[in-house]
């Protein structure tokens, strides 16, 4: 590691550029936004990429695992769990808990880094030159069955549409998983319905333009001939072009 960079990169902050590539790209995404709206996504999704960047740079160092309080507030526990996702494999292995928090936006957030983190990202975007780290680690596993088990059985849906998209969103650290691929068809179904959550047919638009399926790609071009939202059917018949 050359000196003269941050003590982040070693052990984990090389995270830091390709998370600050992805948010410069949508950045300069927003430009070829269709609506207001679409460039307000692109922007807080580049402000999202530099807040992670700067985090797994400055916080990836080492330091002490375990040593201060457990967070109380929903708000704590929200940061603790961004703080942790990408330190290391034990401060990961700290966000299992928070996925049977008795509060479903705690859980959902636990769920969300479970399936993005420092273990998973490794993996996903190992290359020839740079193979995972952390392809044979025990935590791997752990993730995917927690995963699994919110997607089962949480009684939120928006978390067990978390587990499905974090699970479907990396087959390389968690194989194959038809029945994410399932679940978040049904999500697309329940999207039609009055009073559903937009967000969670975002969530699960964005799980169907990855890894194919038949069942889930059904789904969505249902969903684009169906909803009256113009945006969303856009989304959905991008998802089936890729």
């Amino acid at each position: 590691i050359h000196p003269s960079l941050p003590p982040g990169f070693s052990g984990g902050g090389w995270l830091a550029l390709p998370l600050a590539g992805a948010a410069l790209a949508m950045f300069l995404a927003r430009r070829w936004a269709h609506t207001a709206r679409e460039r307000r996504v692109a922007v807080v999704l580049a402000i999202f990429g530099v807040l992670a960047a700067g985090g797994v740079l400055f916080g990836a160092g080492p330091g002490p695992e375990g040593s201060a309080s457990a967070p109380k507030s929903p708000r704590a526990k929200a940061r603790a769990i961004l703080k942790w996702s990408y330190r290391s494999p034990g401060t990961v292995a700290r966000i299992l808990p928070y996925a049977g928090d008795l509060d479903p936006t705690v859980r959902e957030q636990a769920v969300l880094a479970l399936g993005l983190n420092l273990i998973v990202t490794d993996i996903e975007h190992a290359t020839p030159t740079r193979p995972a780290r952390y392809e044979s680690h025990p935590l791997r596993e752990r993730l995917r069955t927690q995963l699994l088990v919110s997607m089962r059985e949480d009684s939120s849906e928006a978390v067990r549409a978390e587990a499905a998209r974090a699970l479907w969103k990396a087959p390389l650290a968690f194989g194959p998983q038809p029945a994410a691929a399932e679940t978040l068809a049904v999500v697309l179904e329940r999207a039609l319905r009055p009073g559903a959550v937009e967000r969670l047919a975002w969530l699960a638009l964005d799980a169907a333009a990855g890894a194919r399926d038949p069942g889930l790609e059904a789904a969505a071009a249902r969903f684009a001939m169906q909803t009256p939202d113009p945006e969303l059917a856009r989304a959905a018949r991008t998802a089936l072009e890729r």
